[in-house]
């Protein structure tokens, strides 16, 4: 079968490597324009294409999906089946370029949480479990009939990060039994229940600020969902201050939310219900480091509390 991979981060790099070593062609990639990374801003290309030119395939990195010149340039492919993975939403008229349309990877058990966040969305919500749910693209967002599905677990201590790397298996043989089963021309589509949509829209960096007199738990959960980005942070002694790795505790404070309790080289918090033990963080202007550590150099203990 003759298939445009569409994508742009490392996850969804991981398939297109996959689907290299099938016996599906893949004639062509699709991914965003490089953009300015890292304190140089210096223009870098996405980990799709990176993967896509290793492999000495055409790229195409269009500003606008619904110009004229790349739905022809598209065409000239003649692909059979497009498979999206973090992409765009795609217009109609490139949905109807494929012979096949277009399969789309989703990391959510659809149609709970539709969006850009999806991954990020269930953690913060305290979910315990997920999944990744492969679907018929149509030109609403995460609308399309359904075609596979996988659940993936979520563990207490999983973040965004780690939780897309436990989707990329079950995702991965999610897609190849979807294109087996559109290949063999014998699909077996699932109507989503639309009442049941959840939505799962794009972070904001303001999402981050961590609001102690929330519990312990949903603390912690936000935590997890926006590592790496945007991270959850507060104020320690007139700087941002990252939480990046944290963990429940039975302690009792008894203190005010935000109030800082140390021990030894362990500093716990607490919250409007329960006590969050911090791991490590990350003080602005420096890297991770272990809490342990950060101790060691702290000139001042008294009164500590993130703001």
């Amino acid at each position: 079968m003759k298939i445009v991979f569409m994508g742009t981060p490392a996850f969804a790099a991981y398939f297109l490597k996959s689907l290299l070593n099938t016996p599906h062609e893949i004639v062509a990639v699709v991914t965003q324009p490089d953009r300015p990374a890292g304190r140089g801003r210096v223009l870098t290309p996405p980990p799709v294409k990176e993967v896509a030119l290793a492999a000495g395939l055409p790229v195409l990195q269009p500003e606008n999906l619904k110009a004229p010149e790349f739905e022809q340039e598209l065409r000239k492919f003649q692909a059979d089946l497009f498979v999206v993975v973090a992409y765009s939403i795609l217009p109609k008229n490139i949905l109807s370029v494929s012979r096949l349309g277009a399969l789309n990877v989703h990391g959510s058990l659809l149609p709970k949480y539709r969006g850009a966040a999806p991954v990020q969305r269930a953690i913060a919500a305290g979910e315990t479990e997920t999944g990744v749910t492969v679907f018929l693209l149509d030109e609403q967002m995460d609308h399309g009939p359904v075609l596979e599905r996988r659940i993936v677990p979520i563990n207490i201590q999983d973040t965004s990060a780690t939780l897309l790397e436990k989707m990329q298996n079950p995702g991965y043989d999610a897609l190849i039994s979807a294109i087996q089963n559109l290949e063999a021309g014998n699909p077996k589509f699932l109507i989503q229940e639309h009442e049941q949509a959840t939505p799962a829209p794009k972070l904001k960096k303001e999402e981050g600020r961590l609001d102690f007199t929330l519990s312990a738990l949903e603390i912690h959960n936000r935590i997890r969902a926006f590592s790496p980005w945007p991270g959850g942070y507060a104020m320690l002694q007139g700087k941002v201050a990252y939480l990046r790795q944290t963990k429940l505790s039975e302690k009792n404070l008894g203190l005010e939310p935000g109030k800082i309790f140390i021990e030894k080289n362990a500093m716990f918090v607490s919250t409007g219900k329960g006590t969050l033990e911090v791991l490590s963080l990350q003080v602005e202007g420096k890297k991770e480091m272990p809490v342990a550590d950060f101790l060691r150099g702290l000139q001042n203990r008294e009164g500590l509390c993130f703001c």
